[in-house]
C-alpha cells in the first residue's frame, strides 16, 4: 500500500503540472538523455505517473493499486474542474494505450521510442499543461535549470525526488 500522497490539495495539483512540464520540456528529456537511458527514463517517468501522480487511476504500472485512499482522490478531484478531469482522464488512457513501449527486459518490451506515437503522447500532455497553466514556459525553463544541476552533481535521485514533491524545485 502507497503512503499518502499529500496533506495539501494544491500538492496534486501541482505535481500534476510539474510532470507533464517536464514531459514537455525538451530541455529537460535532452538533459536526461544525455545522463540515462531513454528506456529507463520512460520507464520511470511512466511508473511515476501511474503508480503516483495520477491519483484516480485505477492501476500502478504493474498492478491494480487495489486499496485506494478515498481521502487522496477527493483532495485529488478537488484540485481540477470538471472538464479538467476529463481532460486528465484522456490524456491517462492514451497514456496507457501506449505502455507497451516502455521498458521491461523481463517482459521483452522495448523503450518509447521517437516516433509518431510517443510524440502524439508528447504533444497531448502539451495540450494539457496549456489548459492547466497559462505560463508553462517558466515552469519548463525552471525544469531545465533543475535538471542540469541534478544531473551535473550526478544525482538523478533527485531529480525524480522533485517530480515527486515540486516544491523542492522552487516550481
Amino acid at each position: 500500500m502507497k503512503k499518502e500522497l499529500s496533506t495539501s490539495t494544491s500538492d496534486f495539483r501541482e505535481r500534476v503540472v510539474v510532470f507533464l512540464a517536464f514531459l514537455t520540456s525538451e530541455e529537460c528529456q535532452a538533459a536526461c538523455r544525455r545522463h540515462a537511458l531513454p528506456e529507463e527514463l520512460a520507464a520511470a517517468l511512466a511508473r511515476l505517473w501511474f503508480d503516483e501522480i495520477y491519483v484516480p487511476g485505477e492501476s500502478y504500472l504493474h498492478g491494480l493499486k487495489g486499496d485506494r485512499s478515498g481521502e487522496d482522490l477527493a483532495r485529488f478531484n478537488a484540485c481540477f474542474t470538471d472538464d479538467e478531469l476529463a481532460e486528465l482522464e484522456r490524456f491517462h488512457g492514451f497514456f496507457e494505450l501506449r505502455l507497451d513501449f516502455v521498458s521491461n527486459t523481463a517482459l521483452g518490451r522495448a523503450f518509447f521510442p521517437d516516433n509518431d506515437s510517443w510524440r502524439s503522447l508528447l504533444k497531448h500532455a502539451a495540450y494539457v499543461l496549456a489548459d492547466l497553466d497559462p505560463d508553462p514556459g517558466r515552469l519548463r525553463a525552471l525544469l531545465a535549470a533543475f535538471v542540469e544541476e541534478a544531473l551535473s552533481e550526478g544525482n538523478g535521485d533527485a531529480l525524480l525526488e522533485g517530480l515527486r514533491k515540486p516544491k523542492q524545485l522552487g516550481a
